[in-house]
């Protein structure tokens, strides 16, 4: 019998970073060993170092770095060196002007003014990437033509229509940079695999796109967090220029739309998920949720820890959408009523900046005595049995594996009612909204002033529930069944009209 084969796809995620999405990636590979999985990741720089091993089912790992090259061929599988040779000495200007310059045009309009339909985009990028095979990446996009195509296509009409007024010469060149190295992806060749997976929409999701136009090959889309969402997040936070910005918003929305158009079944973690696909435009008989899960032989209750002091927990990289920060504005008021209470943050910084933040904020409130950065632990579940609370303060989440982990070591939790969090806890313990601060810190007080038998029934109840909804064994179920139905030949649900670039949520320009 033939096995399975399988293109996961992730960015900035598995195997070279922790986090729910990487042990989502390593839960399946390890666990599905009949399945032959290929890797291919995304990732800011190839020199970064692999934080999983991975199991021998996986046959091969393709890295794509967008950044830390000068030319990205240096990194490429796709062929020997002689040939990579031969396709820079075949990109000609010639070359450019004939056989790129009409697909990046159409790109660029398709992208920018709406002025084609999804179909018509995934086309124009496959004739690209069909282009980058045989033709040089880094020599077409250095094309003094291509500068002078994206120059007069962004400076022109679309300028303004938004108001753009003094774009400077640098914010079109670090534009067209970002362009550059944001498309990467579509220069590589895609291995010939029965499904192409990717566990989000966004720029590693396009090896999908193109596998399923050019060969058909069945695409299956995770969707952990609002990955659009997300992005427009850090784009606001990130980028200075407000033409940047914009373009950028643009660019992602096509290719998060691109994602959803032409994957054969979109799987959110949770319900909040699909209602924000469905209102881009997926149809619900292509959306099937499929909860996180964890292992409750690891993630159990273990025996209580005598302690002096209350203890709170976070567990989490340290970034911006976690919402660290604010959990310790909220350490501060539990503070003034808890004077030795301690706020323990499990988890390594990745953002340095914003970890700065949050040490500067502990020395303006004093907290030096009451937060305890604890950095990578190996025995989460002992962490989460011996919290009193565990806090989750995330500005934004998909399903988080750390509220389930949570759930199944018996934690007694308090979350921002982002995402997924709702579902996943239900009346097994508290919400607040999110960047509240003060909301958070009530909800934690009344959790560590009440009795330790009543606070410990959410705990119990929390136990309960994730281990009849959230274990391992049925996300490993669920995939197994799907990679198997899209495998078997048929035929996809016709769309009811094109989807339009045009539906797509982009924020309007308002010169922040």
């Amino acid at each position: 019998m033939t096995r399975l084969s399988v293109l996961l796809t992730t960015e900035g995620t598995y195997p070279f970073h922790k986090g729910g999405v990487s042990t989502w990636c390593h839960v399946l590979t390890q666990n599905l060993p009949e399945i032959d999985f290929k890797i291919l990741a995304v990732v800011a720089n190839p020199y970064l170092p692999q934080r999983y091993e991975l199991s021998d089912n996986v046959r091969g790992l393709i890295k794509v770095p967008l950044w830390g090259t000068e030319d990205p061929i240096e990194f490429t599988w796709r062929f020997p060196f002689s040939r990579a040779i031969r396709s820079k000495m075949a990109t000609t200007e010639e070359t450019i002007q004939h056989r790129f310059l009409p697909l990046l045009e159409s790109f660029l309009r398709a992208v920018l003014f709406a002025s084609s339909d999804i179909e018509a985009l995934g086309q124009t990028l496959l004739a690209m990437h069909q282009y980058f095979l045989h033709y040089d990446y880094q020599r077409t996009w250095l094309s003094q033509a291509v500068w002078q195509a994206f120059k007069g296509i962004t400076l022109g009409p679309w300028q303004q229509d938004y108001g753009l007024d003094d774009i400077t010469l640098a914010e079109l060149t670090d534009v067209l940079r970002l362009l550059y190295r944001l498309l990467i992806p579509i220069h590589q060749p895609i291995p010939k695999v029965d499904i192409v997976h990717s566990s989000a929409a966004a720029f590693c999701g396009l090896p999908g796109v193109l596998a399923k136009l050019q060969n058909n090959t069945p695409y299956l889309l995770t969707e952990h967090g609002i990955n659009i969402r997300e992005q427009y997040l850090n784009l606001n936070r990130s980028i200075l220029s407000g033409f940047a910005r914009l373009f950028l918003y643009r660019l992602m929305a096509a290719v998060v739309k691109l994602n959803f158009y032409f994957a054969d079944q979109v799987s959110p973690v949770c319900e909040f998920n699909a209602r924000w696909e469905r209102w881009w435009g997926v149809e619900p008989e292509r959306i099937n949720v499929v909860y996180n899960g964890a292992d409750p032989k690891k993630f159990r209750p273990t025996s209580p820890m005598e302690k002096d002091h209350p203890i709170v927990m976070n567990m989490g990289l340290i970034f911006p959408l976690k919402g660290q920060l604010d959990l310790v504005e909220a350490a501060a008021i539990v503070r003034d009523r808890i004077p030795n209470v301690e706020f323990r943050f499990y988890g390594r910084p990745s953002d340095e900046e914003y970890f700065a933040e949050c040490q500067k904020r502990v020395q303006q409130h004093q907290l030096e005595p009451n937060i305890n950065w604890a950095g990578f632990t190996s025995e989460p579940w002992r962490a989460y049995s011996e919290a009193d609370v565990v806090a989750m303060s995330s500005i934004s989440e998909g399903f988080p594996f750390a509220v389930i982990e949570a759930m199944l070591s018996g934690a007694t939790i308090v979350s921002t009612d982002v995402g997924g969090v709702r579902e996943a806890i239900a009346d097994t313990g508290l919400l607040v909204r999110s960047s509240r601060p003060a909301e958070m810190a009530e909800a934690i007080l009344r959790l560590l002033e009440m009795p330790a038998a009543e606070r410990s029934q959410y705990g119990q109840k929390a136990l309960e529930r994730s281990r009849r909804l959230f274990t391992q064994q049925t996300l490993l179920d669920a995939h197994r069944n799907i990679y198997s139905a899209l495998s078997q030949p048929r035929q996809r649900l016709p769309l009811p009209m094109p989807l339009s670039l045009s539906a797509a949520f982009i924020p309007s320009y308002a010169g922040q």
